[in-house]
């Protein structure tokens, strides 16, 4: 017994081998049919744009039918953000600030009044003398057409061969209001848009540090505070030494005219260099305007075409000089605006706002991109208005 211990041991010690369990492959699916894909969600981009350009057409739709209350509001504006750094310095000099403000609105009005003062008498002469100057360019344009009265009188014996019926006269009267009644119309409006921007920009040289300490309460950081009362302080100055160069350019390119004019013989010289230096503030339109003018003046004064467009040649001939070589020099390079962003302002300000709006155009885009260059983000704006 005790022999056959070992071989009982090794038989219970030795290794059982583990029985092989067969894995089962799982088996492959069945091929489906592709799906197409779903057609793509508009982007949020796109619907953003949407909006934007409905809100923009929105805004411009307002403005042009609220012209009698936005006008106002926007010269009184940019006389308020013109007129803020003089009145400052009155203030530091111990002047109140109620007379400083109202000095600075009554200094206005009276150069503004001493203007058309000036202005009234001689455009008063010149309107009796126009129907003179437009019979001269009518007699003038009828010499030009001369040379085609042949091929017009044979167009017309073939209209005469066309015509086979009975021809009756039909007398046209026009019932439109004249010029007078035109004027009388909207002289209560107007005067109504003067007074109110009057009122406003004394109420905003008054109150404007106060209004502009509300706005900054309202920004969400102690940064974003003094970037913005940096930026208006900023624009306060910039625009007011950028109008006040430009009125000095303005005038001086009307004494220029109207001493060209004087030595051309033309009559009511001062007023024509009044016009040209108010219709100066709308780059494109005003001088183009002023040409114009001046050429209806220069068939009035003379009876040769060549004398006859002798004002606007010599008028064109100054402003040329005053926009290329002593604005850019004065105003300078960094407040100069975009040409085609210029002149789509103008477009659609004056569509909207008439000769308000053609004024109004280039200050409102200097402001904005002087805001634009001293605000966070407004970067973008400031590149689209550049030169």
């Amino acid at each position: 017994m005790m022999a056959d211990e070992p071989e009982i041991a090794g038989l219970t010690q030795a290794p059982v081998a583990p029985t092989p369990v067969p894995v089962v492959e799982p088996a492959a699916p069945a091929a489906e049919e592709p799906t197409p894909p779903a057609p793509a969600a508009p982007s949020h981009d796109v619907r953003n744009r949407l909006l934007a350009t409905i809100v923009v057409i929105l805004v411009l739709y307002t403005c042009a039918i609220a012209e009698a209350i936005i006008v106002p509001v926007l010269v009184a504006i940019l006389f308020g953000l013109m007129l803020a750094p003089p009145v400052r310095l009155l203030e530091r000099w111990g002047i109140p600030r109620v007379i400083g403000s109202l000095a600075a609105v009554l200094l206005t009005l009276a150069v503004a009044f001493v203007v058309l003062a000036a202005l009234a008498s001689p455009a008063r002469q010149w309107m009796q003398r126009m129907p003179r100057a437009l019979d001269r360019i009518e007699q003038t344009l009828r010499d030009v057409r001369r040379p085609f009265q042949v091929a017009s009188e044979a167009t017309r014996e073939l209209g005469k061969l066309a015509d086979m019926g009975e021809t009756s006269t039909v007398r046209v009267i026009d019932a439109s209001p004249g010029l007078l009644a035109q004027a009388l119309n909207a002289a209560p409006s107007v005067l109504a848009g003067i007074i109110v921007t009057i009122l406003l920009t004394f109420l905003f040289l008054l109150h404007g540090d106060a209004l502009l300490r509300k706005f900054v309460t309202l920004a969400p950081h102690l940064r974003a505070k003094r970037e913005l009362v940096e930026a208006t302080r900023h624009a306060q100055t910039e625009l007011s030494m950028y109008v006040i160069t430009i009125t000095l350019i303005n005038a001086g390119l009307g004494l220029a005219t109207a001493g060209t004019l004087w030595l051309l013989h033309v009559p009511d010289p001062l007023l024509w260099g009044g016009i040209a230096a108010v219709l100066n503030y709308a780059p494109f339109i005003g001088p183009t305007l002023t040409a114009i003018a001046l050429t209806v003046v220069g068939f009035g004064q003379f009876n040769t075409p060549a004398l006859a467009l002798a004002p606007p040649a010599a008028f064109l001939g100054l402003h040329l000089l005053e926009g290329q070589l002593l604005t850019p020099h004065l105003v300078g390079r960094r407040l100069a605006l975009d040409p085609v962003v210029v002149f789509l302002a103008l477009i659609a300000l004056g569509w909207m706002w008439g000769v308000a709006g053609l004024l109004l155009a280039v200050p409102l885009l200097t402001c904005a991109k002087i805001i634009a260059e001293r605000v966070e983000n407004g970067h973008v704006l400031a590149t689209l208005l550049s030169h």
